[in-house]
């Protein structure tokens, strides 16, 4: 802020004498005067503004009234202000509710999932180990099947072989049968 200089301005009248045409006239004016102190600190060759206390008062008061207004200005600026953060400190509490309860959601949704994906490894090794085993038991199967159709084979050559045996003992059992109810029957 600018410095002021506060000082009384001094009026006294002074007269001065002229001659005109001839006859002496003595004119008095007023002179004015502001003394200045040392303490002010000016120098000689510094210009200076002087304004009259009343008009340093309305100047003073209109700066003042500026500022008021400013200042209420200001404070409906903060009000609105306070009000914005009420509802974003409110908007905040809900976001961080909601972000916890999705982390928390997400978290659980994390652990399903890797339980779900340690059970579908645990699921793959398992599905891996009955397709062996039952590789194992299909070769075993086949090994089987092929011994048993050897074995049936064997068996149905067997068999036929008892078959036709058996046909001609039977075909020989029935002539004879028939031969000995003929021979009875003929006694």
């Amino acid at each position: 802020m600018a410095d002021l200089v506060k000082s009384k301005v001094k009026c006294y009248k002074k007269k001065t004498k002229k001659t005109v045409a001839g006859e002496t006239k003595v004119y008095e004016y007023n002179q004015y005067q502001v003394p200045l102190k040392k303490s002010d600190n000016l120098a000689c060759s510094d210009e200076v503004f002087i304004i009259p206390q009343n008009q340093f008062d309305a100047i003073i008061e209109a700066e003042l009234i500026d500022h008021q207004q400013d200042l209420r200005q200001h404070k409906g600026a903060i009000s609105e202000f306070q009000k914005d953060l009420a509802d974003l400190e409110w908007k905040h509490g809900e976001l961080s509710r909601s972000y916890k309860a999705l982390v928390s959601k997400n978290a659980k949704t994390n652990k399903k999932l890797r339980l779900e994906t340690e059970k579908n490894t645990t699921l793959q090794e398992e599905k891996e180990k009955l397709k062996n085993q039952l590789q194992i038991l299909y070769k075993e199967y086949q090994k089987i099947k092929a011994s048993h159709e050897t074995e049936t084979k064997k068996g149905s050559l067997k068999d036929s072989a008892d078959k036709k045996e058996q046909d001609l003992w039977s075909s020989i059992r029935s002539r004879l049968t028939s031969k000995e109810v003929k021979d009875q029957e003929e006694q």
